[in-house]
């Protein structure tokens, strides 16, 4: 009985401010491509990401969990994930304890852009509220009502159309003092509108526009207040007032009251002196008919209760467009449910604050500013959540990593906070997986101009063994997209990305030190004496360089540093040669991580497709995008010289989408989108033909994707676009021919094939992936009948890819009766797979 269970998942987060939310159980959502991620960024285990929720058709923008309960009773009863293909849908735990797709929200005719379900000390009731803002310009509200544990049932109330300005943020909650909700909306035409929902239309009404932000508004949150130990704080607000923070790409933050209004007796207006009529007269004829800045209180009437809605403070300190604002949650202090004033922001400036008032004045300021340094191609923070705690803090940037920060404060006005392991994953589609050729490390190759190094961490946590994977380190950040990348040697590495040049990585001192201390092989650490340090990347470069013990920063590198925060810190022999003991955070991925460019292979003439390199380390093949028999040559590479050598392999008239050469390092095989295979055989006399071509044949009637051998090189397979996998053997091993001993049908087109790396129960296995993301393992009956083959074992969709699977590739067996097999796709995951057998 085959067993397949997913061991690690590696996905970058997506570039929207409300893409993630936290929820109460602990449990982080957030959206990743078309899937929705779960991540508990707490596990005692640094576990990463648990599973992904595929549903969606589109990109996820936005997601927020529903609560229900009273003061600490309040729980998560469900998730509402917003999407680019118009809809929101609702997700829940079912009886099973699966989560599951219970209920979509379908109407919108632009992409979901913002969700606000209800935040308040006490939501009670059977029925939830949603608010969904759209790119159509409509915000709909909508009710959500339980049906049984697998669906739910939604109704859309009212629709709310704002025209041209669409809404980019909102926020619910109740009145101070009522169960009336009431929601904010922030638009792109730079204005917050304040709606209320009236009892006897049962609909929500627009009660009064709150001006002040000069651009788009990107966040709103509402707190509502519970008193305070500080004297000053309590002179700010009254208890129940509403407090509602929002945030702008015009840099700053500015909270706003609503408070329930006590009529104050009028005292007689005195007189005015002339010099204060002037005075008021200019101001009066200065002031713009459209633009009134005022402190003063609005008054609005609703059920016959009057409330004050006023600006209360300008929070600045940003540099850069505020993307998110939150409120830490309200919890229980000793018997008292109390919010506490505490915002947390994060903005483009590479930075996160804490704002609170300030205990003696009450003004508000940043207790702590978190964040990055470094980095230029960096652009920022995305969103920043509190923990359900407030004791923690998580935070997703432009490029799809997380940061999670603790507070290790002993007393309360300490702010001390130390950053903790978190995620991070390819934010573009992966094209190539390799694994090093002791199978002690995974690297992939991504259209985000990475490449990303994963391995596992091995440690003892509470005397028990623990093994989880993470990112370890970012060789190559590059200008291009990269499409195919080889080991050549257990350190070495080769890159072809969308430009004419193969790249050639070594891996240096501190890399291979920090890898034998996190996996905990002694044995890696042999002859890393001549190895440089480590590599940083010049401002204008593509080359890493590398940087060798002693090099010493010239000092106009330093003090040129000083003089703007976005200027990108060099990397020095000292930080580099730092050796981990946990897994490196994002900001020393950025830059201490990079391995050195040692050598470039030239002669292509078009952006790099496909590279390989001889088990034996002596030579590289590579082949480029070509429209005709001159450019889709495979050329090959000597690696002891670095030199192109004399006969290239022509084989084909189109571009050439995967070189393999076997085990044995004997055949070269090609295969290309003029649906031929290729096979050329090793010459070890030769120097300046070292592969020569001895068979060919048209295979597929559609673009031939991927090609594999078996462990034993006795067969090898090609997998095509139209959806056949084809089986080739050797009927006589004197003469250099292959025929096709079995054709699979499947499903789907076919774009990654591979061989399990051993005879499983003597059998071959083959793992195949589709282009709908789904994939397949087949084994043959034994290894004589080649003709038969069976569905071995199919995974189930949660474990799959959504969207087509670009890459499979088999580890190297480490224990008995468990393989590994590593997958990569175009929905910007990497996933490592246990399959027992």
């Amino acid at each position: 009985m085959v067993q397949v269970s997913s061991e690690y998942i590696s996905i970058g987060c997506n570039r929207t401010a409300h893409a993630a939310s936290w929820g109460n159980s602990g449990l982080v959502a957030f959206g990743a491509d078309t899937l929705i991620a779960l991540y508990s960024p707490l596990n005692e285990n640094s576990k990463g990401v648990q599973e992904t929720l595929p549903g969606h058709k589109g990109r996820v923008i936005c997601l927020k969990f529903i609560e229900r309960g009273h003061e600490a009773g309040i729980k998560d009863v469900g998730l509402v994930s917003g999407s680019a293909d118009n809809t929101a849908k609702v997700w829940k735990i079912n009886a099973a304890g699966k989560w599951i797709n219970s209920a979509t929200l379908e109407g919108h005719t632009g992409a979901v852009e913002t969700i606000a379900c209800m935040r308040a000390h006490s939501i009670e009731g059977e029925t939830d509220m949603i608010i969904t803002g759209s790119a159509d310009g409509t915000i709909r509200i909508w009710e959500r009502r339980e049906i049984d544990a697998d669906t739910d049932e939604v109704i859309c109330k009212q629709i709310i159309n704002n025209g041209n300005k669409y809404p980019m943020s909102l926020a619910l909650s109740y009145l101070p003092e009522t169960k009336t909700p009431i929601f904010a909306s922030g638009h792109t035409d730079k204005l917050i509108s304040i709606y209320i929902y009236q009892n006897n239309s049962k609909q929500f009404e627009k009660i009064h526009v709150l001006q002040g932000h000069d651009n788009w508004v990107r966040d709103l949150s509402f707190a509502t207040y519970t008193g305070s130990d500080d004297i000053t704080t309590n002179n700010l607000f009254q208890v129940g007032d509403l407090v509602l923070a929002s945030g702008s790409q015009d840099k700053y933050i500015r909270l706003w009251k609503i408070s329930a209004h006590v009529p104050v007796a009028e005292s007689k207006e005195v007189e005015e002196s002339d010099v204060d009529s002037e005075l008021s007269k200019a101001l009066k004829e200065t002031e713009l008919s459209s633009e009134q800045l005022s402190t003063k209180a609005h008054l609005i009437t609703v059920d016959g209760r009057q409330y004050s809605i006023m600006f209360e403070a300008l929070l600045m300190g940003h540099d850069d467009w505020v993307f998110s604002v939150e409120w830490q949650r309200p919890l229980m202090v000793g018997n008292k449910f109390s919010q506490p004033m505490r915002l947390i922001s994060a903005s483009s400036d590479k930075s996160m604050m804490i704002w609170s008032p300030d205990a003696e004045t009450g003004v508000w300021v940043n207790e702590v500013r978190m964040g990055d340094i470094g980095g230029s191609t960096y652009l920022g923070f995305c969103g920043a959540l509190f923990s359900p705690d407030g004791k923690h803090i998580v935070s997703h940037g432009a490029n799809g990593s997380f940061h999670l920060w603790r507070d290790i404060s002993q007393t309360k006005d300490e702010n001390n906070w130390t950053p903790e392991v978190a995620i991070s994953g390819h934010f573009k589609s992966v094209e190539s997986l390799a694994w090093d050729p002791k199978s002690r490390f995974l690297l992939s190759a991504s259209l985000d101009q990475t490449t990303r190094l994963f391995a596992p961490w091995n440690r003892k946590v509470n005397d028990k063994k623990v093994t989880t994977w993470h990112e370890m380190g970012r060789p190559q950040v590059h200008g291009y997209d990269i499409k195919c990348i080889s080991f050549i040697h257990d350190w070495e590495f080769v890159s072809g990305a969308d430009e004419k040049v193969l790249r050639i990585f070594d891996a240096p001192k501190s890399c291979v030190q920090s890898l034998s201390v996190l996996t905990g092989e002694k044995d890696m650490m042999q002859d890393i004496e001549s190895r440089p340090v480590g590599a940083n990347l010049p401002a204008l470069g593509l080359s890493n360089k590398a940087v060798f013990e002693g090099d010493v920063t010239r000092d106009g590198d330093v003090e040129e540093n000083h003089f703007t925060s976005h200027a990108k810190t060099s990397a020095t022999a000292e930080t580099l040669a730092e050796i981990l003991d946990h897994p490196p955070h994002e900001e020393n991925l950025l830059q201490h991580t990079l391995w050195p460019e040692v050598e470039k292979l030239y002669g292509h003439l078009y952006e790099l497709m496909c590279v390989d390199t001889t088990h034996d380390g002596k030579f590289i093949a590579s082949g480029c995008k070509a429209s005709n028999p001159e450019h889709a040559v495979i050329r090959l590479f000597n690696t002891e010289n670095w030199k192109e050598v004399k006969t290239k392999i022509d084989a084909h008239t189109l571009t050439a989408t995967r070189v393999r050469f076997s085990h044995n390092d004997r055949w070269l095989l090609t295969v290309s989108r003029d649906r031929v295979w290729s096979i050329s055989e090793r010459d070890v006399n030769s120097v300046d033909t070292p592969y020569k071509l001895v068979a060919k044949m048209k295979a597929h009637a559609r673009i031939i994707w991927d090609c594999a051998w078996s462990h034993d090189d006795k067969l090898f397979v090609t997998a095509s676009r139209d959806k056949t996998i084809k089986i080739w053997a050797q009927p006589d091993e004197k003469t250099p021919n292959w025929t096709c001993v079995a054709t699979i049908k499947c499903s789907e087109a076919v774009t990654a094939v591979d061989f399990a790396p051993i005879a499983v129960n003597g059998k071959y296995i083959i793992a195949v992936g589709l282009e709908n993301g789904r994939i397949q393992l087949l084994s043959s009956v034994d290894m004589q009948q080649l003709g038969q083959w069976e569905l071995w074992h199919s995974l189930d969709e949660r474990l799959c890819h959504y969207g087509v699977v670009r890459s499979l590739a088999w580890r190297q067996p480490t224990s008995n009766n468990l393989l590994q097999l590593a997958s990569g796709g175009e929905d910007h995951s990497v996933r490592i797979l246990n399959v027992e057998y």
